[in-house]
């Protein structure tokens, strides 16, 4: 994979995705930091956007080498209303125990950053309760977009749950809400996502590292997770990997607003 962002980085002319910031102070308050929007027509849309999440160790990060290969970041704030105990990437409430730090270093280098949220609520009420604890732990970072991770039968009435998520982060205030999830799944569990504002599709083909594959779907998906065995200089182990389906979708989802 290294291999292939070399040879697209010379056909685009392609060496620094992002300027300035890299030497800001990442302990600097949040609510007196500057997030400035990246100039969109200058982005090279087919390199990787990443999401991460605990598992990707602050400590194994070159954030500055990694800052140079991306055009986004999807940080996970929340597993869930909790684990079954603490582990090494969650605390047993499920709070993400890096996401400050992903979504402080990233921004601080000037990458636009959205957030996701692994839900896995039994109940109506237990969704709308992880969507509050998102909304609370995220807000001040002022993400460009929200996504709820939905991947896992959780309830009987999975659209029920899912529309309760969305609806309960609707009422806090929040406007760009998405869905992460795959075809297949919306279908076998009749999930509408009319409601939401993006939809995030995975979907792998080979797993190659490459995009060798698109989602077969009739919905129109504004973001694709093509791979989890991307490899970027930076960071030793493998990475998922995103792409916009179009410039206007990158933009739809990483403006701060």
């Amino acid at each position: 994979m290294l291999v292939f962002l070399s040879s697209l980085y010379e056909k685009t002319g392609f060496t620094s995705i992002f300027e300035g910031s890299a030497n800001d102070s990442i302990n600097q308050n949040i609510q007196n930091r500057q997030l400035n929007n990246v100039n969109f027509k200058e982005v090279n849309i087919q390199a990787p956007i990443i999401d991460i999440s605990g598992w990707q160790l602050p400590q194994e990060m070159d954030y500055d080498q990694i800052s140079n290969q991306i055009v986004g970041a999807i940080i996970r704030v929340q597993h869930g209303g909790g684990s079954v105990k603490n582990n090494a990437a969650s605390t047993s409430s499920g709070e993400d125990k890096s996401y400050k730090k992903h979504i402080e270093e990233f921004q601080s280098r000037n990458v636009p950053v959205a957030v996701y949220a692994y839900a896995n609520g039994r109940s109506e009420k237990e969704m709308r309760k992880e969507a509050r604890d998102f909304y609370d732990r995220a807000k001040d970072y002022t993400p460009t977009y929200w996504w709820v991770d939905v991947e896992e039968e959780t309830m009987n009435d999975m659209n029920a749950g899912v529309e309760a998520f969305r609806d309960e982060l609707e009422s806090l205030g929040v406007e760009n809400i998405g869905i992460y999830t795959q075809d297949w799944f919306l279908s076998a569990f009749q999930i509408n996502v009319d409601k939401f504002n993006a939809i995030w599709f995975a979907h792998y083909g080979g797993d190659t590292g490459f995009l060798d594959s698109r989602p077969e779907t009739d919905k129109h998906y504004e973001l694709h997770q093509y791979t989890s065995q991307g490899k970027l200089n930076g960071y030793p182990n493998q990475l998922d990997f995103n792409i916009a389906t179009s410039r206007e979708d990158y933009e739809k989802i990483f403006t701060y607003k």
